[in-house]
């Protein structure tokens, strides 16, 4: 059985290694750029501004994949994919303090009109989620998928790959996740992001 912890910060302390590095932020704004030299995603350890995106001046080989809101209360990366020893990898980049945070390893299209992509991604990510909060799942065939990036607001108007579903569940207790490597990733783009991530076990 679990432990069940008081605070989510104790259970997702529980969850890191000494290597981790625990972003700042809460549900804030992050930004992501691609290294397309070497395949690897790189995130801000701090939250950002829309105009602090729009105004990221990058050149080749970087290019920019995009800016979303955290749907998690806490984050933490294990390890970086892109390293070879387990810790964590950092850069500079327009000024601001950079992770790699992933890298993705294939990318499928759509299945249906609207509908999102799909991306294998190896990564070593923990989130966690605050008690007496709603959490959104995309629930489909082959597993649950918790949400990772956007807001449900417009949850509604989401195409959703075939036979899926999009629930809600209540947290009595704070939930920490550690995502499986490779991520399942499910990514709607556009003038907002949206992603669900898994698969995970319910609490």
């Amino acid at each position: 059985m679990k432990k069940k912890h008081s605070s989510l910060d104790d259970a997702l302390r529980e969850s890191m290694t000494p290597e981790a590095c625990q972003i700042s932020g809460g549900r804030g704004l992050f930004m992501e750029v691609n290294d397309t030299s070497t395949g690897l995603i790189w995130m801000t350890t701090s939250t950002v501004t829309l105009p602090d995106y729009r105004n990221l001046a990058i050149e080749p080989p970087l290019t920019k994949t995009g800016v979303g809101y955290a749907a998690m209360d806490r984050a933490a990366f294990l390890s970086s994919p892109g390293s070879n020893q387990g810790e964590i990898l950092h850069r500079e980049i327009g000024g601001w303090d950079w992770i790699n945070v992933a890298k993705p390893m294939e990318i499928i299209p759509p299945e249906n009109e609207g509908g999102p992509l799909r991306i294998s991604v190896q990564k070593a990510h923990v989130i966690g989620f605050e008690a007496n909060r709603s959490v959104s799942i995309l629930r489909l065939p082959h597993g649950d998928y918790v949400e990772l990036v956007g807001k449900s607001t417009d949850d509604v108007k989401l195409t959703l790959p075939r036979g899926g579903a999009l629930e809600k569940i209540d947290l009595r207790n704070p939930w920490v996740v550690t995502l499986p490597s490779p991520t399942d990733a499910y990514f709607w783009l556009g003038k907002t992001m949206r992603s669900f991530q898994g698969p995970v076990t319910l609490p």
